[in-house]
């Protein structure tokens, strides 16, 4: 177990994206995304979002990057099984149902290369835990992304923090993790600790 404290320096809201996200991303990004399915889509629409909020043009190097979800491309794998019953499904209908192609859309969009992962989760605090054991000093990128109703992209970036806040806590729920209220985290002995200053 490692000993770091990690600062939230950016974060999106944990509520669905408004209408109009993706001419949102589209605007954002100078090009509208083709070929890479919703899930992607919004998992870009999110990283760029808590980038700007963390005040970040480019993502460092050496930050490591995890995004979850619990059902995944729920809309193309649907497409993919559609087309399976009259034919083969079409190429690109079977890249955008795989989950891994998050990757290199997210690598493109914030030029950047490095650590970097899909997990698949039914507890989103789960892939929080997971993140706090594999990053080192570097910080994280962190996002939970779902398509379908109500879609959901919600990303923290959490950054080195060299000192050491007072008042951590157990966190008891994801929820109390991602609050707005919530400045710190770190890996503790029974999970993850959280802190407000």
């Amino acid at each position: 177990m490692n000993s770091f404290t990690w600062k939230i320096t950016g974060r999106t809201s944990a509520e669905p994206p408004p209408e109009g996200w993706r001419d949102q991303l589209t605007i954002r990004l100078g090009y509208r995304p083709r070929r890479i399915g919703i899930l992607a889509e919004l998992a870009l629409y999110g990283a760029l979002g808590c980038l700007d909020n963390a005040q970040e043009k480019e993502l460092p190097k050496d930050v490591l990057v995890r995004v979850s979800s619990s059902r995944g491309p729920v809309s193309a794998i649907s497409q993919v099984l559609e087309q399976n019953r009259e034919d083969l499904p079409l190429p690109f209908s079977f890249l955008q149902s795989q989950t891994s192609q998050i990757l290199p859309a997210l690598a493109g969009a914030l030029n950047w290369q490095g650590d970097a992962s899909v997990v698949m989760a039914r507890n989103p605090m789960n892939l929080a835990m997971l993140a706090c054991q594999q990053a080192g000093r570097c910080g994280m990128l962190l996002g939970w992304v779902e398509e379908g109703s109500p879609c959901l992209s919600h990303w923290i970036r959490l950054a080195p923090y060299t000192s050491l806040p007072a008042g951590f806590m157990v966190a008891t729920s994801f929820e109390e993790m991602t609050s707005p209220s919530t400045n710190h985290w770190r890996l503790g002995r029974t999970g993850m600790e959280i802190a407000a200053l």
